[in-house]
């Protein structure tokens, strides 16, 4: 028996203590990450899911209420990933709104589908995800935006307090805003080329790294 049949079989059988429950979770959420880079509409099925992450569909169901929930949990995961990279480039020893920019816009460059899990998210909140789920999800976002909202505030003193969480959920909503504007529909697609259509079509990574850095030099320049 191979090593990745032998740990299919192991994340199969019930997992007994918290560790193994741990890895159990986090092998399902690898497998949606994984699903979701190969289809970025984040189509796939519970079926899938536990296909792909080696356990039984049932299984799926003891960690997460709903797909929705797995999406949501891949989602949070890259959020806080995007945390970490911001809180790194804030703890620089030369922090600027430019040196975050770039290394967030590098983060999301190599994780194609986070735009269209943010994108989703408010609609995974409507449906489909608990209460407990959801009020876990925001409070722990918050905190971090808190902890970051506080560092940038240290960085532009001319900020008043709360406003650099504001500034970081104001990035964040520009970046789904954006994204939702320049990747077309599907019933669109096949005319963009259309002369008409041109206004429409947007060099999306160009103008989302200045409009980011628009918020960022406004909040420099503001004083108290």
């Amino acid at each position: 028996m191979t090593a990745s049949q032998l740990k299919s079989l192991s994340l199969r059988r019930r997992a007994m203590l918290p560790e193994d429950k741990t890895e159990r979770r986090a092998a399902i959420v690898r497998a949606a990450t994984e699903l979701s880079r190969r289809d970025p509409s984040c189509s796939c099925s519970v079926d899938q899911l536990a296909a792909k992450a080696g356990v039984a569909k049932g299984t799926v169901y003891l960690y997460f209420g709903s797909r929705e929930e797995v999406l949501l949990a891949v989602h949070e995961k890259q959020s806080h990933e995007l945390f970490d990279v911001v809180e790194r480039a804030l703890a620089a020893p030369q922090p600027s709104g430019k040196s975050v920019v770039r290394a967030g816009l590098g983060y999301v460059r190599a994780h194609p589908q986070f735009y269209p899990l943010a994108a989703n998210c408010r609609g995974m909140l409507d449906s489909n995800v608990s209460t407990e789920v959801a009020l876990a999800f925001k409070l722990g976002i918050g905190k971090r935006l808190q902890t970051l909202g506080a560092r940038i505030e240290h960085l532009y003193p001319g900020l008043k307090a709360g406003e650099g969480a504001a500034l970081l959920m104001n990035c964040y909503a520009l970046i789904i805003g954006l994204w939702q504007q320049a990747d077309p529909p599907l019933s669109l697609r096949p005319v963009m080329d259309r002369p008409e259509m041109r206004i429409f079509k947007i060099d999306f990574e160009k103008q989302l790294n200045a409009a980011l850095l628009d918020l960022w030099e406004a909040a420099a320049r503001r004083v108290r």
